[in-house]
């Protein structure tokens, strides 16, 4: 008898032990959680101590709310006048809403980043080599409020992208610094004349 209430107690305390663990949840700051109820979202927990019932309610994603930075690798762009440029940049972006961003978009950096690369083609393949090489705070304004506009019923704001580098190839290069000793050389003779 003594030995059967023994086991018996050692269950319950162990079945006890995992109740508690799985009721209990602590949250860190800069994280919030999404909670599901059967498998469905119910609520988002904040930042501290939360209490759940366990195998009813689970912890659906741990979502960032820091803001983060994601590097744009390089790509080849064909500006308006048919040069071929290498670019990169830089996005910077904070989930303000864990429930949009958790539910509204999968793998959330991935589609970030391809949303801004698509658009840094599409802006500087609408301009001429001249303007992309000169007005990058432009073209970093008119980056922004796209991707900006674009990510928002994903539960994120968009705070900066930048253009890290705009190489146009070898060969332009080469011959713009012709053009430009052209010049000077032209400006030099006229100033002796």
């Amino acid at each position: 008898m003594f030995d059967n209430t023994l086991i018996w107690a050692v269950i319950v305390v162990i079945l006890a032990v995992i109740f508690l663990n799985k009721s209990i949840i602590i949250v860190k700051q800069g994280y919030e959680y999404t909670i599901e109820r059967f498998g469905r979202y119910s609520s988002t927990f904040t930042p501290g101590f939360h209490i759940m019932i366990p195998f009813v309610n689970r912890i659906g994603q741990r979502v960032n709310m820091m803001e983060r930075v994601l590097d744009v690798p390089s790509q080849e762009v064909i500006s308006k006048d048919n040069a071929v440029l290498t670019v990169d940049g830089v996005v910077f972006f904070q989930v303000l809403d864990a429930a949009k961003a958790a539910y509204e978009v999968y793998r959330l950096e991935h589609a970030v980043l391809n949303l801004t690369m698509t658009n840094i083609r599409t802006v500087l393949g609408s301009m001429d080599l001249d303007d992309a090489l000169s007005k990058r705070d432009t073209i970093n304004a008119k980056l922004l409020n796209v991707v900006d506009d674009a990510t928002t019923p994903w539960g994120l704001k968009v705070t900066r992208i930048e253009i890290k580098d705009i190489s146009p190839p070898m060969d332009l290069v080469n011959a713009m610094a012709r053009q430009m000793k052209a010049e000077r050389e032209k400006r030099a003779n006229i100033l002796e004349a």
